[in-house]
């Protein structure tokens, strides 16, 4: 516990540190988004500067405008919904006044920027790592209960499933403790990996975007995601906006009575943003041409809330989050030996976190961003017979997890990050299934670092990872564990 208090005072000091950081002067990026048919402007598009992770927001006439730019090679990217990115890369002398100008068309979504694969947002053109990236509009379009249904049919992408509110990501063929799901790069606290009826609080119609990381950068997230990462992004951090934004969904659907609706605000004043969105869905029993399949209706609800303090070269926000769902388990009857029971799951999760950094430092760190997050998961199987409910296990799993994750300058053709990550966990399970008596304490402390070299045609990325896991049972009957590995990476980009 002493460690992770020194680590947390750490942290916080670094937080603070993030608002006395000040602009410097530099050169001045201004330019246009319009729409390639007619040259219509494109209001509220995105503009983003990818290495020093700054966004605008077009005005009415589609104009943008970036001061104080440092001196030295940048990728700009133009986005917005339903249009295809634009992507260019862009060499600026100190002082000078630089005009570029994007032209987007009305194409299917190209999602070009990943912040999952290397820790910062890069284009997936220059990741080392296979990316999937699902926008907002596509999730929406799939108009699914479960981040297993949504991201089915992806490149490499299948899903463990016993029914819709269950479902949840298998990639390569990893399944379970092989493939970490997270929210804004942090774990979720929930018990997903443990069984093919477990499933995931990520409320899919809140998120900005989802992306699915497969190959040896994963080894940033834990030495439990070797088979892949799936990542689903907020946005609600880096930038602010002035005035009101906002958005909302309706979908619907006819073989399971499905409805389902999802809406969310923002307010920009100066540097201040607030924010709030919540969602609803619900379905039904499957019905197909020959049957209905019994004990498939789902229900779930989610919600969060925020608020932040953006500078030039630092932000800090703070988020509460709640999801609570309940969802049939098809047919489990028949398989413990109960045929007239109907198996239901009743999920709920509360979260909260701290989310700051700061950037574009003249130092040998240049950027660092870092989360504390407390995840309070429960969820219980109740057997319902004859229309009452019994429990029958209950799963709590409480988690304190905490992140840093610095950029260092570039240093000639070699750049990366490095940073450390821990969390501390009380896990219990009471009832039928219950295993272990008592509670069992885990804690974990790892270190890591991601490097990569630039020839020209050739790069290398290369990267390590050292974690300890300690494993602590209430039951004295149950010896203390503890574990260190070692997990390493290299790739090659020609």
């Amino acid at each position: 516990m002493r460690q992770l208090s020194n680590l947390l005072k750490i942290t916080t000091f670094l937080f603070l540190f993030s608002f006395s950081i000040f602009a410097q002067s530099g050169a001045n990026i201004a330019g246009k988004v319009t729409y390639t048919e007619n040259q219509t402007p494109l209001h509220n598009a995105t503009v983003q500067i990818v290495q020093l992770k700054r966004t605008v927001q077009t005005e009415e006439d589609g104009s943008f405008k970036f001061d104080n730019i440092p001196a030295g090679r940048y990728t700009l990217l133009a986005h917005f919904d339903s249009f295809s990115d634009s992507a260019r890369t862009i060499v600026l002398v100190a002082g000078a006044n630089t005009t570029i100008d994007f032209s987007l068309k009305l194409v299917g979504v190209n999602e070009q920027i990943t912040v999952t694969a290397s820790g910062t947002e890069q284009s997936t053109f220059d990741s080392f790592q296979s990316v999937n990236s699902v926008s907002a509009n596509t999730i929406s379009q799939r108009a699914s209960t479960s981040i297993g249904e949504v991201l089915e049919g992806e490149s490499g992408v299948a899903k463990r499933s016993f029914g819709t509110g269950s479902a949840r990501p298998v990639i390569r063929g990893f399944d379970g403790d092989r493939v970490l799901v997270a929210l804004d790069g942090v774990r979720t606290g929930s018990l997903g990996s443990q069984s093919g009826d477990h499933g995931e609080p990520i409320d899919t119609l809140g998120v900005e975007r989802i992306e699915v990381v497969k190959g040896p950068g994963t080894l940033l997230y834990g030495s439990n995601a070797i088979g892949g990462v799936v990542n689903a992004i907020s946005n609600h951090e880096d930038s602010a906006h002035d005035g009101i934004r906002g958005y909302a969904t309706v979908l619907g659907g006819t073989a399971n009575k499905q409805f389902g609706t999802s809406g969310g605000l923002e307010y920009g004043y100066k540097n201040f943003m607030a924010w709030g969105n919540g969602s609803f869905q619900r379905t039904d029993d499957y019905k197909t041409p020959l049957f209905t399949i019994p004990n498939s209706a789902s229900r779930s609800a989610s919600g969060s809330g925020g608020m932040g303090y953006f500078a030039d070269k630092g932000f800090f926000t703070g988020q509460l989050n709640y999801d609570k769902r309940r969802y049939g388990i098809p047919f489990a009857g028949l398989f413990e030996g109960e045929p007239d029971a109907e198996i239901d799951l009743d999920m709920r999760s509360y979260n909260f976190r701290l989310n700051g950094g700061f950037r574009d430092v003249d130092s040998f760190i240049t950027s660092g961003k870092f989360s504390f997050n407390y995840n309070n998961y429960q969820h219980k199987e109740l057997e319902a017979v004859n229309g009452i409910d019994n429990v029958g296990t209950v799963f709590d799993n409480k988690t304190i997890s905490y992140r840093g994750v610095f950029e260092q300058r570039n240093y000639q053709k070699l750049t990366g990050r490095f940073g450390f990550e821990g969390y501390t966990r009380d896990y219990q399970t009471v009832g039928a299934e219950q295993l272990i008596d008592g509670k069992v304490k885990q804690n974990m402390f790892s270190v890591f670092g991601l490097q990569e070299l630039n020839l020209g045609r050739v790069s290398f990325q290369f990267g390590g990872r050292v974690e300890n896991n300690r494993f602590n049972p209430e039951n004295t009957a149950l010896a203390d564990k503890s574990f260190t590995g070692f997990s390493g990476a290299a790739g090659i980009r020609v």
